[in-house]
């Protein structure tokens, strides 16, 4: 007799949907051409890249081809994803192997076609050592005309990579606020929005946490699956979370959460982590600052920690589980979007600032954690925070006012962050950088975070 299978839970669900993500697709002609076309690194970004793309329908033989120069010469196992939400088939090439610091040129081709049913691009590694690197850090983009100028943004300020903080597409509406009318899915934005940003993540890789709008109704019971589909993330992540994950490039570790779970605000997806996420956050952590070789730790996750904006506030929920983790181990930077603005603090621990860090001034990460609200990437834009009373959500979902002498900068256009890193300079100095783009590529604030590798300073 076999035995009954245990019961399912949400965990169980998500981690069986990512571990189960290649299914049988029927076959069909090799006529659609690749559309939406973006990379991701894997957990070693100086040694795996994953490419991905769509089609309108299902391919035959659908294969990557990669190597460093025109002939290519490597061909990569695709799996195939088909989505419940739409027609479209989404492809993940995994490659491994690869040589930190070098180009490769890659190719796309269906069933052995060429032309329209082709495309090609590159992307370069990671480097073995640490060496000077861009980022750009944004979140809550949509599909829309300020979307598109900041993908032309990102692609002229040339960053090895993107790291973006959920809310990504909005094919879900209200995102489980319950807000804003009846919640409504039009899951074709999906691909409307891979396309939109093709010109940049089909050479520079974006990499990407969950929002609330990716806590789509309809798409498994923590509406995941379909971000899931679309994109191929490391590996290492919490077990049965497959949205975290980290990765190292250079000298900076990144980390990336899923805000949803410790939300008091918006509370769907809340708690169905818990302890194990804290756990392995600190694990990550403690290894990290472990390493000889890093100076900086960036977290990423949706959820704001610190944002005097009067449209959702400050999480308490994440402030409650994390804050304590950040000081604890020296996180250097904490990147959130959801309000849909630009706001940066002071140096924060134990929740007050340690020292004023206005616009243009250097500071020393070791005593604070700068929190940075950068969810202005295309979305319609908040009216601007900056006050001196807000408020933050507890438990329950109740609103409490409270002083904010730990916000900075606020600002209510539209804008990116990008963030130029150094590696350490004869005395031991690390040195990051952050500059807020508007749209027409005005800066908006600066600082620079600088860390030494010796003690005593």
């Amino acid at each position: 007799m076999t035995p009954p299978l245990p019961p399912a839970t949400r965990r169980t669900i998500l981690g069986g949907a990512a571990a189960s993500s290649l299914l049988w697709i029927p076959p069909a002609t090799a006529a659609a051409p690749p559309q939406g076309v973006h990379l991701t690194y894997g957990a070693d970004p100086r040694r795996q890249m994953a490419v991905s793309w769509s089609t309108p329908a299902s391919v035959r033989r659908p294969r990557l081809e990669v190597g460093v120069d025109r002939s290519l010469g490597r061909v990569v196992d695709v799996d195939s994803r088909s989505s419940k939400d739409v027609r479209s088939v989404y492809h993940h090439a995994r490659i491994g192997g690869l040589r930190p610091g070098t180009t490769y040129r890659y190719r796309i081709e269906h069933g052995g076609a060429t032309g329209a049913t082709a495309a090609s691009g590159t992307f370069r590694t990671a480097p073995e050592k640490p060496e000077a690197f861009r980022f750009a850090a944004f979140g809550d983009m949509g599909v829309n005309a300020a979307a598109a100028a900041h993908v032309a943004l990102i692609r002229q300020q040339e960053p090895d990579f993107s790291f973006v903080v959920g809310d990504l597409c909005y094919a879900d509406s209200s995102g489980g606020t319950g807000v804003g009318g009846p919640d409504t899915q039009d899951f074709a934005e999906w691909d409307r929005w891979l396309r939109q940003i093709q010109p940049s993540a089909r050479s520079t890789p974006w990499m990407t946490t969950v929002g609330n709008h990716e806590m789509e109704t309809g798409n498994g019971e923590l509406g995941y699956a379909g971000y899931l589909d679309r994109f191929s993330l490391p590996r290492n992540g919490v077990d049965g979370a497959p949205v975290t994950y980290s990765f190292v490039y250079g000298n900076v570790g990144f980390i990336a959460l899923d805000g949803n779970d410790a939300s008091y605000e918006i509370d769907r997806n809340a708690d169905y982590l818990g302890v194990d996420q804290d756990r392995w956050l600190v694990g990550q952590l403690a290894t990290m600052r472990a390493r000889a070789d890093l100076d900086f730790v960036v977290v990423g996750f949706h959820n704001c920690m610190f944002c005097t904006n009067l449209v959702h506030g400050s999480d308490g929920g994440n402030r409650d589980r994390w804050e304590p983790i950040f000081d604890r181990f020296s996180v250097d930077l904490v990147v959130n979007g959801h309000n849909h603005c630009y706001e940066r603090t002071h140096p924060v621990r134990d929740g007050a600032p340690v020292v004023e860090a206005p616009r243009g001034a250097v500071v020393d990460s070791r005593h604070g954690t700068t929190y940075l609200t950068a969810g202005g990437a295309g979305q319609a834009v908040y009216p601007v925070g900056g006050q001196a009373l807000s408020y933050v959500t507890i438990a329950g979902g109740a609103r409490v006012p409270e002083a904010t002498t730990w916000s900075s900068v606020t600002d209510a256009q539209h804008s990116i962050g990008f963030v130029d890193v150094t590696p350490r300079d004869r005395a031991g100095v690390a040195r990051m950088r952050l500059t807020a783009l508007a749209t027409d590529g005005s800066v908006i604030d600066r600082v620079t975070l600088r860390r030494s590798s010796r003690t005593g300073e």
